[in-house]
């Protein structure tokens, strides 16, 4: 039964198939009843435009984050009239967040997500702790913001949550809830302690800027921030200092791909689901018994399925030609590393000292195969002359006016050529 299911919803278009067999997290955001935002020690509701002091939480950790557990009776403070269950979306500082930028063409969906997940302890070496990760397959040109959280912090909140009896349901930055997806959207958040500064477009994260506000009393590093920002002072930007700034007309919600989800949550999620799958099951098995109850009719179906399973097997096929497509541009990349010029600089050197043997060198420069070379000799010509006639170099010529004692030659090795090394890899470039 579970393979004819899986037949019959491979078939259908994906806003069917989630509407029928659930997609854990969009289901989760559908179902968000109550939005709260931490801001400094404040937690604000977004519907109500109420807020809470969240109690005075132990900052002595790294991280600096706000306790779970005082987040958690503050939104229980906030929700405690509410008259059904609540399913929380829990919007925190951006500073609870890790963002890294990830060079991935080709590569979406669930596949998008696994090459940054083995990329972890390349992107992040110095952290050994488990890691949740969001990233959008939106972008054209392959370059991916990921958006990064511990995974015991997820763990922390949901189970302190539950421990007030509230579901948590998601938590995201806060600043990716006010993004428009429709324009760009240039946000600055400064709650006192950190200041973020994101910008997107469409929906997708295209930067994220990050300090803290102590190091900005530091010349260097206040002349650095103010640099970075002032490549976006052309564009409106709309800056977010207060719990209050929270607190607009639109209802408060961020993307799908941006949203963290506890385990816990979408455990339940799927639970759903599988209610959802057996209901389904019930009535194709029911559907399926009236079929069978003509022979004609059961064998046109099996002739269906047997379509069915053909066409699946092509589109899977489809998709692992695709996937091996982009295992070999990866391969071909390695092209630009294997081929790249050597320069020999040893041999170049050694044969330089024989050519100018008995002559004074006073300079040489040496910088993707082109040699730089001035000193003193009594005829510079029978120099120029010599190194025209060694077949390791070409190119030879006087750079600069030269007089009866002073000589300044340019020459390149005749075995490296970075300009045919660039057409070839780097074509964009050239």
């Amino acid at each position: 039964m579970t393979s004819l299911l899986d037949q019959i919803s491979h078939r259908l278009p994906r806003g069917i198939r989630e509407a029928l067999l659930g997609n854990s997290r969009q289901d989760l955001l559908s179902r968000v009843t109550d939005t709260l935002v931490v801001f400094g020690d404040e937690l604000l509701h977004a519907e109500s435009r109420r807020s809470h002091r969240i109690a005075p939480a132990d900052r002595s950790s790294t991280e600096g984050n706000i306790d779970a557990a005082a987040v958690a009776e503050a939104a229980k403070h906030l929700l405690a009239a509410a008259d059904s269950e609540c399913s929380v979306l829990l919007l925190l500082a951006p500073s609870e967040f890790l963002a890294t930028e990830q060079h991935m063409p080709g590569l979406s969906g669930a596949n998008l997500i696994s090459a940054i997940t083995l990329q972890q302890e390349t992107i992040l070496p110095a952290c050994d702790e488990a890691l949740a990760l969001a990233v959008s397959d939106g972008g054209t040109d392959g370059n991916r913001l990921a958006l990064w959280i511990r995974q015991a912090r997820l763990t922390a909140l949901f189970d302190a949550f539950t421990s007030q009896g509230l579901a948590l349901a998601a938590l995201a930055p806060r600043t990716l809830a006010l993004m428009q997806s429709a324009q760009a959207c240039l946000l600055l958040d400064d709650d006192g302690r950190d200041t973020t500064f994101i910008r997107t477009r469409g929906g997708v994260l295209e930067q994220w800027l990050q300090i803290q506000n102590a190091e900005l009393g530091e010349p260097a590093f206040a002349e650095q921030w103010q640099e970075q920002l002032a490549a976006f002072e052309a564009e409106t930007r709309q800056t977010l200092t207060a719990a209050q700034d929270y607190a607009v007309d639109q209802p408060l919600a961020v993307e799908p791909a941006y949203g963290f989800f506890p385990s816990g949550a979408l455990t339940v999620s799927r639970q759903r689901t599988q209610r959802r799958q057996l209901k389904i099951a019930a009535g194709l098995l029911v559907g399926l018994l009236g079929l069978a109850a003509s022979p004609f009719l059961a064998q046109s179906f099996e002739l269906q399925m047997a379509n069915a399973r053909l066409e699946s097997n092509r589109e899977l096929s489809v998709e692992a030609r695709q996937d091996q497509a982009v295992v070999v541009e990866f391969e071909n990349r390695w092209g630009a590393i294997n081929e790249f010029p050597q320069q020999n600089v040893a041999a170049a050197m050694f044969r330089l000292q024989e050519v100018l043997a008995g002559e004074q060198l006073s300079s040489l420069e040496l910088s993707e195969g082109l040699i730089r070379i001035q000193g003193t000799s009594s005829d510079p010509q029978a120099i120029l002359q010599r190194l025209e006639q060694d077949p390791l170099f070409t190119e030879v010529v006087f750079s600069r006016a030269t007089s009866n004692t002073r000589y300044y030659i340019d020459l390149r090795l005749a075995t490296v050529n970075f300009e045919a090394y660039r057409v070839r890899h780097f074509p964009d470039e050239t």
